[in-house]
């Protein structure tokens, strides 16, 4: 890992927030109005690329390409809505924001680049007051690929005028970490265990190490600060 990182990018959902009762609960409840029954641990399983990505795979499932095709723009629209709702159930990780203080008083450049939409990442910021740390913020409404298609950590970086090796990206997930190792940034591995559980945890964590990537646990996440510095 380079020792010259400037700038820190964050995912959102399971990174920095726990926001299981609102993205799992709208989805399960959106889904329900097209009859199609999903479990939080279906949607645990898939997590990761965008409502439009999600919603279409259980679409898809249940009622075929062509009647998913016609459903998905309805089943987006009203899975956004239903998480706006539910802003309030969404909570910080503990030491969330005593970590964003530490690292733009060290004057590190910080981000957001998550697939969650506009309205809803701009929402929940908002609601825990800490849109203010944030330098840029690329949701899914900014990118044409989801991750683990590196576009949008390519957009933050040029967004922030800054250098795909001068930048960490902290996340949750193996398509955060893909997206990461496809556009050869630093990354380290944020083991929450909120999204990602059991087996497919247990490999997300070894090929973090596999590849160097150093691991916090959600408890850990001041840990960062000094991560960053070495």
């Amino acid at each position: 890992m380079t020792d010259s990182i400037d700038t820190v990018i964050f995912d959102l959902d399971g990174t920095l927030v726990d926001s299981q009762p609102a993205a799992l609960g709208a989805t399960i409840q959106a889904l329900s109005r097209f009859d199609v029954r999903v479990t939080a641990a279906d949607l645990r399983e898939v997590f990761g690329g965008g409502a439009r990505k999600l919603l279409n795979h259980f679409l898809e499932r249940d009622l075929g390409a062509y009647r998913a095709s016609q459903l998905l723009e309805d089943a987006i629209k009203l899975r956004s809505g239903l998480q706006l709702d539910l802003t309030g159930e969404v909570v910080l990780l503990s030491g969330v924001k005593e970590l964003l203080a530490l690292l733009k008083d060290r004057e590190f450049r910080l981000a957001v680049a998550t697939m969650s939409s506009r309205l809803v990442v701009d929402r929940v910021l908002a609601h825990h007051g800490v849109e203010s740390y944030f330098d840029a913020v690329l949701t899914v409404d900014d990118v044409t690929n989801g991750k683990p298609d590196p576009e949008i950590l390519t957009k933050t970086v040029e967004r922030l005028g800054g250098q795909v090796d001068n930048a960490l990206y902290a996340g949750d997930s193996s398509h955060d970490l893909e997206a990461a190792v496809e556009l050869g940034m630093p990354f380290l591995l944020v083991d929450s265990g909120l999204y990602v559980r059991g087996e497919a945890r247990e490999k997300l964590r070894a090929a973090a190490v596999k590849h160097g990537f150093p691991v916090v646990g959600f408890d850990q996440l001041m840990d960062i600060g000094e991560i960053v510095r070495r």
